[in-house]
């Protein structure tokens, strides 16, 4: 692995030489951003760790170019806390932490490695019309870890957008979501229905914009699911990570709308063939060289996304490598969307997690939650 280390920071500097010395991966150093940008037109990095601290241009700023003549390297700002940047992947605070720098990286490649094969790449290349960002999102993702953020600036933030709050509405209203009750405006839909959940529709809302017509696809239910498995998710991790399981919860099956765009007649072959009630991953692979899980992952890599979430879409239907890290964000997607499924559980990822005592609680949960 290729990897790109920009910074004049001597302390830096021979912090990140001791620790790539010990391991296989190629170090290259700059010692500024633009002599940095220079290398990037001669050699293609896996990886690119600039400190935002630059003496003509900041980190941020070349990462923001990288973005656009390196898209499927992984993009790293070292910066103090409170200073980020939209095209870098992950943040690392200052004094840096050696053994978290090589835990992210190495984590982060092998994630990389399935999701920018040459046949994923051009067959998102090779697609007329591709779904967007979702970015009010990721903007009241952002107000919700400010704890003076409140349910009026969140309302002000999705009024700006009118289509957007027409669509909102539309699936706030929803027999699956409603219950009977109408919904009428944003500020109602924060009462009736919580921060949380309403963050969440504006997610489906955006994402679903794009509707493409694939016959054997619902895109209704394929919404309602992810918002389910997302609520789920949410509910069986720590506190910190509930927000990052919402939205990972909400972007796993992301993939599939791309994927099934690749070829119709593949599409049609996959319908006729899929599963109701098991996992349709290795079908996909099949017939299409490729599943939405890389697919997904590879969409979330080129917006940016950071690398815990497509961590959790890349692995959602591979319980056995998630056995490698503590229950966390990717663990959780997994577990919910096997339980609102309705699907069996992988007997190994129930032992090494030890829930055979709370799995009964979470089918419960779960078929609350499920909407289908």
């Amino acid at each position: 692995m290729k990897v790109l280390f920009v910074s004049d920071n001597h302390h830096d500097i021979n912090l990140i030489k001791r620790i790539f010395a010990r391991g296989s991966h190629q170090l290259t150093l700059s010692a500024d951003a633009q002599e940095a940008e220079k290398l990037l037109i001669s050699v293609c990095y896996d990886v690119i760790i600039a400190a935002e601290q630059q003496p003509v241009m900041s980190g941020s700023t070349l990462l923001n170019k990288v973005q656009h003549c390196c898209p499927n390297a992984i993009r790293i700002l070292v910066a103090e806390q409170g200073i980020e940047c939209k095209a870098a992947h992950q943040h690392f605070t200052t004094p840096l932490n050696p053994s978290f720098i090589i835990e992210v990286i190495e984590s982060f490649a092998r994630s990389n490695s399935a999701i920018t094969k040459k046949q994923i790449v051009s067959a998102v290349a090779g697609i007329k019309t591709l779904p967007s960002p979702p970015k009010v999102y990721m903007q009241l993702n952002s107000m919700l870890k400010d704890e003076t953020t409140d349910s009026q600036k969140i309302a002000e933030v999705i009024i700006q957008d009118p289509a957007l709050v027409a669509k909102v509405l539309h699936f706030a209203n929803s027999s699956a979501m409603s219950k009977g009750k109408q919904i009428k405006s944003i500020p109602d839909a924060i009462t009736k229905m919580g921060l949380d959940t309403l963050c969440c529709i504006v997610m489906t809302a955006e994402l679903f914009a794009y509707e493409p017509d694939i016959e054997g696809f619902n895109l209704t239910e394929e919404q309602v699911h992810s918002l389910s498995v997302a609520k789920l998710a949410a509910s069986i991790v720590k506190p910190e990570l509930k927000l990052d399981a919402l939205l990972a919860g909400l972007l796993h099956d992301l993939g599939k709308i791309v994927l099934f765009e690749i070829d119709p007649k593949l599409t049609k072959q996959y319908f006729k063939l899929k599963f109701t009630s098991t996992d349709n991953s290795p079908l996909e692979r099949k017939i299409f060289s490729t599943d939405h899980c890389q697919i997904g992952g590879y969409l979330l890599h080129q917006w940016s996304f950071p690398y815990s979430i497509i961590e959790a879409v890349v692995l959602h239907h591979s319980p056995d490598k998630l056995l490698r890290k503590s229950f966390g964000v990717a663990q959780a997607v997994y577990l919910a969307n096997k339980l609102i499924k309705q699907q069996d559980i992988n007997d190994k990822f129930i032992e090494h997690f030890k829930l055979d005592t709370v799995i009964e609680k979470l089918e419960l949960r779960a078929k609350k939650l499920s909407m289908h």
